[in-house]
């Protein structure tokens, strides 16, 4: 569990670095952060059933339900995080650029929106992918 917490802490403070650098205007930069997002959210996810078995006495959920809970807990997460990016182009843009001096780039139009959802959903499918070849 502290390998995901890290490794999300770590993709988000290179969202940071990628806003201050302007390494969104790269078309893959967006993608890798989703796609890892989807991973690590995975993990976690996975690190909290595994923890919440443990304590409930008789109870075990099987694989695929496992599988089902991951990827909706990503695609919750993911969808959270778009609408934070929206209410930040909203309100965060002038203020960020006026006290820091950097342009931020928080949403893009529907296909950008669709296909941040979508790496969120494969980053998960990779994970399940390697917890059942495991």
């Amino acid at each position: 569990m502290k390998r995901a917490i890290f490794f999300l802490t770590i993709i988000f403070l290179t969202n940071l670095a990628g806003m201050y650098f302007g390494a969104y205007s790269l078309w893959w930069f967006d993608m890798i952060h989703h796609f890892l997002g989807g991973f690590f959210v995975a993990m976690l996810m996975w690190h909290y059933l595994k923890i919440t078995e443990l304590r409930i006495s008789n109870f075990e959920l099987n694989i695929l339900k496992k599988c089902l809970i991951l990827a909706g807990a990503v695609s919750f997460v993911g969808i959270v995080w778009e609408f934070a990016e929206y209410s930040a182009s909203q309100t965060l843009i002038e203020p960020i650029y006026n006290k820091f001096g950097i342009r931020a780039y928080f949403i893009g139009n529907l296909d950008d929106t669709i296909n941040d959802l979508l790496m969120d959903v494969a980053g998960a499918l990779a994970f399940i992918f390697f917890i059942k070849r495991r």
